[in-house]
């Protein structure tokens, strides 16, 4: 939620929960006329310092003081939930300039039901032909028993580049390498994801509704991708992993990219702080499990949070085995320990740590 201080008032400290604190822009005189219920867009046109970002709403400028990232260019959807004695926003969606709304609730939907299951269980029932359904399970089989292999330095850049979401960012290198056709074409679309499946959709418009939610599950997480990078270089990547004995789970990947410095001279320096790995999965068996790793150079430090004892037990047992793989790879483990937590609690999105999900709405966290 947002919160805007009436003209001439003084500014408020943040407030707790979803909140920021906003005042208005000393340069504008007139008051931002508001009305309970009305949904509305604000723009931030500035990203300021000591958590400050610089907002028109309804054509007055506003200053937003909140500790949550908010980066030029950004549009809020907006509903005004109160109007006295102080205007209160909530954020009801977020998109970048040029680009459509993220749908929060579209990403979230597909993990809960596991989309990648069910368009891999339900790919004969989708009005295409049996080489295309074939291709398109190769493909994901390879994608979703990729864990299971021997582990490779490059084994996460496959997974991305065979997830879909970098598809129109190969396109653009095919296209400016002058290979996007023929059979470097065919190749390029049959080892991704999305461009496999918006080829299906290109072919045949009277089905796939399935496979329509799905490119569009894609877009979403894409877009979410984009809004991560730009405030906290954040990326979620949705793992399908499939088991010997069946069982097709989906498990969520969350990567924390060090920022960028520069020195004296504006040169990018190499990256030396910390960057962190979350990753969680859910089985029948275990229940939620989340593993976090913080990595700065050769040293890792890292958790494990467990729902059940029993799991909490198996982990600890197999973590000396784990440390060990760690350090035959040339790292230093400076820690690593399990704790037990309330199943809620771990159960909670991995996206949510990109922006701040609440029922179908999105909130900034002050």
């Amino acid at each position: 939620m947002i919160q805007i201080n009436h003209i001439g008032s003084e500014r408020h400290p943040p407030s707790s929960g979803s909140k920021i604190s906003l005042k208005p822009d000393p340069c504008i005189t007139s008051p931002l006329k508001l009305h309970k219920n009305e949904v509305l867009e604000g723009k931030v046109l500035k990203s300021l310092s000591s958590g400050n970002a610089l907002l028109l709403i309804n054509g007055e400028k506003v200053i937003a003081r909140t500790h949550v990232p908010l980066s030029e260019g950004t549009v809020l959807s907006l509903k005004v939930e109160e109007t006295l004695p102080t205007p209160v926003l909530k954020v009801l969606g977020i998109r970048l300039t040029g680009s459509d709304a993220i749908n929060i609730s579209m990403i979230l939907s597909a993990m809960k039901e596991n989309l990648w299951k069910s368009i891999h269980e339900n790919i004969d029932h989708q009005g295409l032909s049996q080489v295309e359904r074939a291709q398109f399970r190769e493909l994901m089989d390879d994608l979703s028993l990729r864990l299971f292999s021997k582990s490779a330095p490059d084994m996460l850049k496959t997974l991305i580049d065979k997830s879909g979401l970098g598809w129109e960012a190969k396109l653009l290198r095919a296209f400016m390498n002058k290979t996007i056709t023929g059979d470097n074409l065919n190749k390029l679309i049959g080892g991704d994801l999305k461009g496999l499946v918006s080829r299906f959709l290109g072919l045949n418009q009277k089905n796939g509704v399935l496979l329509r939610r799905f490119v569009s599950t894609i877009e979403n997480i894409q877009l979410l991708n984009h809004l991560g990078l730009e405030q906290e270089r954040k990326i979620l990547l949705p793992v399908p992993i499939q088991f010997a004995d069946g069982l097709f789970t989906l498990g969520q990947l969350l990567i924390h990219l060090p920022r960028k410095e520069k020195d004296e001279g504006g040169k990018q320096k190499p990256d030396k702080n910390v960057f962190s790995i979350s990753f969680l999965l859910e089985l029948s068996n275990l229940g939620p499990v989340r593993a976090d790793l913080a990595i700065k150079g050769e040293e890792i430090e890292g958790r494990f949070l467990l729902a059940k004892e029993e799991t909490k037990s198996l982990i600890e047992n197999n973590i000396l085995s784990f440390i060990s793989n760690l350090k035959d790879r040339g790292f230093k483990i400076r820690h690593m320990d399990c704790h037990l937590k309330e199943p809620g609690l771990i159960r909670q999105p991995l996206l949510n740590e990109i922006v701040q999900e609440e029922g179908n709405t999105i909130c900034l966290v002050a």
